[in-house]
């Protein structure tokens, strides 16, 4: 399938229409050319569905539309479609050597089914479907070959057997009954299987069959050079003779109020009454695309379609709207319209143009060529206000009374006196006897006065675009002011403002604000029940225009009126849709004129409107959803189902929907308005486009709802559920999976919070252990220092009592000598033995070597284990060098002298095998 998306701009077709001459109003008709539905240029058969959908037997396939969009379908050999027919849920086509049917699938796109197997055997080279016809549940396809039956529900095709084995030229449906034509040889009806002659070749002649239809109990017939007749089973007469007879046409269609209209080839389509008269022609010149008309197709809302040679168009021959289009600028732009005794005038920029009851044309007034502002009947008088000044005009012709540069607007003021606003300032008209003479301008008040009411006080008001609303009292001779006040509105421009007088009450209307004029407080307010009527509109302009009960406004959507209701004192609100895009005229200048059938003439850029006061839209409206996409990021995934309720992986997270609602009225374009649930509540703001993406959308359940409004009417909902899955990493598996990583992190946790009280209390143990060993050790530390203390103390009293003995033995050593250089005696030998014996008292050793020990225990045991050679003498002189005493010091102590003790000191490194470089002293403080 190709889709295309049609947007609501048709590009290069005719918005409005024109006439044959340049003064034919026609209905409303869109065109859509090929750049539009994108396929082939020729439309050779159209067919509608149940839901306002319209099939086309294009050039390159079947066509589809939707009222918004368009699809195409090529079938299979990709030849031109010629015929179609809509059958239920079936599109029936036929082609080059192909017949079959499409069906929606689910994704709502057509799929084609080839009958081509059934027929394959029954069909002759080169044959081509030109006509498809239902008929008592059966589908009868039509070749110059022959007629072929299709029965749906035995899925049989078999052909229908033409004894004279003539070329079949066309098929007709006619009160369920099927009639055909053979090429030479007259009409004929199928009746109980069988063919049945209606009329016979010689009656018939060469005329081909176009169109049958039924005139009260006779048999219409309309002929391929536009010939009109009746058979009544005995001859054939003449119904009328058209002015297009012998003009080639190729499709006939009968309107509901009895006129037909005629596809013709090179003239458009034609409008015929049922006399026979052209009421209207559409063609090239004014409103087609082509001149050559291939089919047309009534559809069920009276719109005709008609595929061209090129393009496609769609006319509304039943709407309440006629336009009158100036394609070659010869009228202009409508700014005013006036309507009396059969006489229709024209406003425009380029001068003031009348079409009168005997006349389809539009006639310039002489010398009134250049912008007209204002046309109307002013107390019996029909004033033109002009760029150049202010025309009288009678009947088609205009003679300018007043060449006052530029006149907006003529207003009665008194009896015979008239009341001109000018682009700068106003003046009077005085009537004398049917003369009119023009007074001077009115001193004092320069500005442009573009509307004016009077006053029953014969006060002048007057709106200006840059200084709001002046209040004027002229004076007696009407060439000044003798009262001037100015009501300013300084909050909002100005810019396209307007004054109107309704019920007796003056309204100021600004863009933004409609005031009223409140002669108590001599003040305009906004609380009045114009403000209320039309409250947040928005509208184009300030212009508003009153006239004989009626209020007219613009908007952007169309043109609303209020009048008074009969019931109550509120203000009754009517609106008519025609979108600022078909009106297209200067912001400002809008206008609607009432004409004398109770109709409104709009004017616009490049012609004008013409409508009755149209209801609401005639037909009952749907929507539905066309189409689902879904795709990851920028990637298209495809179409998805809208059976049934979608349901999308998470990457798969970007949905569009595209809607429609199938209403082919030109002035009533659809607008939609949307809501996700699941995303947002609240309804979106409506708009024209028919379709919506959503991105990135998160997992869950949603429910896509649609509504469209055309016009006033609002259609009910449509809605599409559909459920975005959760993605991998929280789909339920791995929900479970981290449900039982979290309860196996909580177990670890756990173990993890026992371990760490464990460590904690085993740190505390051990701090507490490191507190008690601290203060085990600080306990050993004050012992130790005790110890040291005690040791270093003992140390002392060890030096005090070895440098005692010292001191002692040398004094005693010292007496000894002395007594020695004495004469010997027995006494004095007696005390020499006795010094001798006190020097050597074993006494003396024990004392010191207990006092050693305490001051370093276990040294004279770890020196014999050492040096078990050592006797007691080497070990107590081993304790004297522990001591660092000189040998002059250790001398005393062994009561031997010094030299003795260096030869004790030589012995005892032999014995302990001591290095000659090796100091004995250092040596034994080492242990």
């Amino acid at each position: 399938m190709i889709f295309r998306k049609a947007h609501r701009v048709f590009i290069g077709l005719a918005m409005l229409l024109v006439a044959i001459g340049q003064s034919q109003e026609l209905p409303p008709v869109s065109n859509f050319d090929p750049n539009v539905y994108n396929a082939g240029n020729q439309n050779w058969m159209i067919d509608g569905g149940g839901d306002g959908t319209i099939y086309f037997a294009n050039s390159t396939g079947l066509l589809e539309y939707t009222g918004e969009n368009w699809n195409l379908y090529p079938v299979p050999n990709n030849t031109i479609v010629r015929s179609l027919k809509v059958v239920g849920d079936r599109i029936y086509t036929g082609a080059y050597m192909e017949a079959g049917y499409w069906q929606r699938n689910d994704f709502g796109e057509l799929e084609y089914t080839s009958l081509g197997e059934k027929y394959e055997d029954l069909i002759g080279d080169g044959e081509q479907f030109w006509d498809i016809e239902f008929l008592e549940d059966l589908v009868i396809f039509r070749s110059f070959g022959g007629i072929y039956i299709y029965d749906p529900e035995a899925d049989d095709f078999r052909k229908f057997e033409n004894s004279l084995q003539k070329p079949i030229s066309g098929i007709f449906k006619l009160d369920d009954e099927l009639y055909f034509q053979l090429v030479g040889d007259g009409l004929f009806k199928i009746a109980n299987g069988n063919q049945q002659k209606i009329i016979s070749s010689e009656i018939l002649g060469e005329r081909a069959i176009i169109h049958i239809f039924q005139e009260d109990t006779n048999l219409g017939i309309v002929t391929a050079t536009a010939e009109f007749f009746t058979w009544n089973e005995r001859e054939l007469q003449k119904k009328f003779t058209s002015e297009i007879e012998g003009t080639n046409i190729l499709d006939v269609v009968d309107l509901p109020d009895g006129s037909m209209m005629l596809a013709t080839i090179g003239k458009g389509v034609v409008e015929l009454n049922a006399s026979g008269n052209i009421l209207k022609s559409f063609n090239q010149d004014n409103v087609l695309l082509n001149n050559t008309v291939l089919d047309l197709y009534l559809d069920e809302n009276e719109n005709v379609w008609a595929g061209l040679d090129y393009g496609i168009s769609l006319i509304d021959p039943g709407s309440a709207f006629r336009s009158f289009q100036d394609i070659r600028g010869e009228i202009g732009s409508v700014y005013d319209a006036f309507e009396e005794n059969g006489n229709l005038y024209l406003g425009t920029n380029q001068g003031l143009y009348l079409k009168t009851d005997d006349s389809d044309d539009y006639e310039l007034i002489p010398g009134t060529n250049g912008q007209v502002w204002f046309v109307n009947n002013v107390d019996g008088h029909v004033f033109c206000g002009h760029n150049s000044g202010t025309f009288l005009v009678n009947g088609n012709s205009a003679i300018k009374i007043s060449d006052r540069l530029g006149t907006w607007v003529v207003k009665k003021y008194q009896e015979n006196l008239f009341v001109q606003g000018h682009y700068n300032g106003i003046s009077f008209l005085q009537e004398n006897n049917g003369k009119f003479e023009t007074l001077p301008l009115v001193e004092g008040f320069p500005h442009s006065s573009k509307f004016i009411e009077v006053s029953s006080e014969n006060e002048i008001w007057i709106s200006n675009e840059h200084k709001g609303v002046f209040r004027l009292q002229p004076n007696e001779d009407l060439s000044g002011l003798k009262k001037l006040k100015n009501y300013n509105f300084t909050e909002e421009s100005g810019i396209t403002s307007s004054i109107f007088k309704f019920q007796d009450t003056l309204f100021y209307s600004s863009k933004e604000k409609v005031y009223a004029y409140d002669k108590n407080s001599d003040a305009f307010s906004d609380a009045n029940s114009i403000s209320r009527a039309i409250g947040s509109f928005n509208r184009l302009s300030g212009k508003m225009l009153a006239n004989e009960g009626e209020i007219w406004g613009f908007t952007s959507e169309g043109v609303f009126k209020l009048e008074s209701s009969q019931l109550d004192d509120d203000l009754e609100l009517k609106k008519v849709y025609i979108g600022q895009q078909f009106r297209n005229i200067a912001v400002g200048y809008e206008n609607i004129s009432g004409l004398n059938d109770d109709s409104y003439l709009l004017g616009i850029a490049n012609g004008y409107i013409r409508f009755e006061n149209p209801e609401s839209l005639n037909q009952e409206i749907g929507i539905k959803i066309n189409q689902i996409e879904v795709s990851a990021l920028e990637s298209r995934e495809g179409s998805v189902s809208l059976s049934r309720n979608g349901q999308f992986d998470f990457e798969k997270n970007n949905i569009t929907l595209q809607y429609s609602t199938p209403v082919h009225e030109k002035f009533l374009l659809p607008e939609y308005s949307y809501r996700l649930v699941g995303l947002s509540e609240g309804w979106s703001d409506w708009n024209k486009n028919s379709s919506i993406t959503f991105k990135n959308l998160n997992f869950g359940d949603y429910r896509f709802e649609v509504r469209a409004k055309v016009g006033d009417q609002i259609t009910e909902p449509v809605s599409y559920d559909f459920e975005i899955n959760r993605p991998a990493y929280l789909s339920t598996l791995a929900l479970m999976g981290y449900f039982l990583l979290f309860i196996a992190l909580l177990i670890l946790l756990l173990q993890l919070n026992k371990r760490y009280h464990r460590r904690k209390i085993a740190e505390n143990e051990r701090a507490l252990k490191v507190k008690n060993l601290e203060a085990e050790q600080e306990i050993i530390k004050l012992q130790n220092e005790k110890l040291e203390q005690d040791m270093t103390n003992k140390n002392r009293e060890l030096a005090v009592s070895t440098m005692s003995l010292i001191k002692k033995n040398e004094f005693l050593t010292s007496i000894r000598e002395q007594l020695k250089n004495e004469e010997e005696s027995s006494n004095i030998k007696s005390v020499i033995k006795t010094i001798d014996k006190d020097i050597n008292e074993e006494d003396n050793w024990k004392f010191f070597k207990k006092a050693f020990n305490n001051a370093d225990k276990d040294f004279l045991k770890k020196m014999k284990d050492k040096h078990p050679e050592l006797t007691s003498s080497d070990l107590k002189l081993c304790a004297y060098l522990r001591l660092n005493l000189s040998s002059k010091e250790i001398a005393p102590l062994l009561n031997i002298s010094v030299k003795s003790v260096e030869i004790k000191r030589y012995r005892l490194r032999k014995k302990m095998d001591l290095d000659r470089n090796v100091n004995l002293t250092d040596y034994i403080l080492q242990v």
